[in-house]
């Protein structure tokens, strides 16, 4: 038996190095410790770690795990691995709230510069980093940009078991002044917002597509050279009298009228 089987570690240091999930609504804790990623039972019993051995032994930089089908990001530098739950039989356990699941890597994602924050949008489909960019991926058949040799690569990388992995494309792509700090999705996943460190100014994030399409019987509709469908967004800025630590979401519910 090896030591970190036995030795799981401390938590990375970091507020990025620790998120919640679930999977069929039975939540679970995944967290970085040093090179390893480990998962928890709601409980607080150690369902599986994953070697940060398979990864170059690379600390873990952040975790953020999804809610909806309990997919878990880990980045390792400049690195994303993707890890999806696969189930498993086990006769011996009847209790509807036990994980009986084994995360297995499906994707990955190969950036520019070293990842700083990862969060996935509500429904699970899209995950947004956060490095010197910003980038929203996704690998369900969206359009990329301007990534052709980084999907190439993600193409030819091969899972543990020989399985090829599932691309995954940038369909969006913003420079930031300076490297992202913070990021959350709102609740029901209509905004997003970023702070950089050190910075007075939250950055909130809207679909201008959405808002497009609701006016576009006043105003002059785009100009025919724009791609239909491609993803734009855009933000406006909330002050703060200092340095923005922290934020959250109020949560509100998806069925709220707006």
């Amino acid at each position: 038996m090896n030591l970190h089987q036995v030795l799981t570690g401390a938590v990375n240091p970091g507020d990025n190095c620790f998120s919640v999930g679930s999977v069929n609504n039975v939540p679970f804790t995944a967290y970085g410790s040093g090179c390893d990623v480990v998962i928890l039972a709601s409980n607080f019993e150690r369902l599986q770690i994953i070697p940060g051995a398979k990864h170059g032994n690379i600390q873990v930089g952040c975790v953020d795990c999804s809610l909806d089908g309990g997919r878990i990001a880990a980045s390792y530098g400049a690195i994303v691995c993707i890890f999806e739950p696969v189930g498993r039989l086990d006769p011996k356990s009847t209790s509807p709230t036990k994980l009986n699941f084994q995360w297995q890597k499906s994707g990955q994602i190969v950036l520019q510069s070293i990842v700083r924050n990862l969060a996935w949008h509500p429904s699970g489909r899209y995950l947004l980093t956060g490095s010197n960019s910003l980038q929203l991926w996704s690998n369900s058949g969206e359009p990329g940009v301007g990534h052709a040799e980084e999907e190439e690569a993600t193409r030819a990388e091969q899972n543990a078991d020989g399985g090829p992995l599932f691309p995954w494309r940038c369909i969006w792509l913003s420079r930031t002044a300076s490297p992202v700090n913070l990021m959350k999705f709102s609740p029901d996943g209509e905004f997003f917002a970023t702070a950089g460190l050190d910075d007075c100014l939250v950055k909130v994030w809207y679909s201008t597509i959405k808002w497009q399409s609701g006016v576009s019987s006043l105003f002059t509709p785009p100009e025919s050279g724009s791609a239909q469908g491609e993803l734009a967004f855009s933000f406006v800025y909330l002050a703060h009298p200092r340095s923005v630590t922290g934020f959250s979401w109020r949560q509100t519910s998806k069925y709220m009228p707006r």
